[in-house]
């Protein structure tokens, strides 16, 4: 799939079938991760794979939604291995933005849809996962087969906008 197309077509899916995510899709998608440009390359974060039905429920509990993906990643980032520029800007969340992009991207390469989540009770998914108090959970992501269609989003500012040349 042309990168430009990818780009411009991924949209965020609510909607997924009940269909398993084939074992080598998700390691491509997983290996997206892995691949994804970090701050001093720290890659200061994991990724965890959910798809055991009693931890997605507690997961959207912690959401107030109900996601019925068949996979839910989780990206845990270690503040403390991440690189700080010397005026005190951390970069662990930058690394895992761009870390799960690239999974985002990579998933709708492979005709799978994501959606990143932001909005979520992080104490609540720390306990259910036995994440340690010193990581942060930086975003969540349903993964699967889409069960809904959606068109390229056409609402962005124009680039002239977004641009300044000097």
């Amino acid at each position: 799939m042309d990168f430009f197309e990818v780009v411009r077509n991924r949209r965020s899916i609510r909607k997924y079938q009940e269909r398993n995510v084939e074992k080598e899709k998700l390691q491509k998608i997983l290996e997206a991760a892995r691949l994804a440009p970090s701050a001093m390359n720290r890659q200061p974060y994991k990724l965890i794979v959910v798809s055991k039905k009693e931890i997605m429920s507690r997961i959207n509990s912690a959401c107030n939604q109900n996601w019925r993906a068949p996979i839910m990643i989780v990206l845990v980032s270690t503040p403390k291995d991440a690189w700080v520029r010397d005026d005190g800007e951390e970069y662990w969340k930058a690394d895992a933005s761009v870390a799960m992009h690239q999974v985002s991207l990579a998933a709708y390469a492979e005709n799978l849809g994501t959606c990143w989540i932001v909005a979520f009770k992080e104490k609540e998914v720390k306990e259910v996962l036995g994440i340690d108090s010193d990581s942060r959970i930086a975003f969540l992501s349903p993964l699967g087969y889409p069960a809904e269609s959606k068109g390229p989003i056409n609402k962005r500012k124009p680039l002239e906008s977004l641009v300044q040349y000097i």
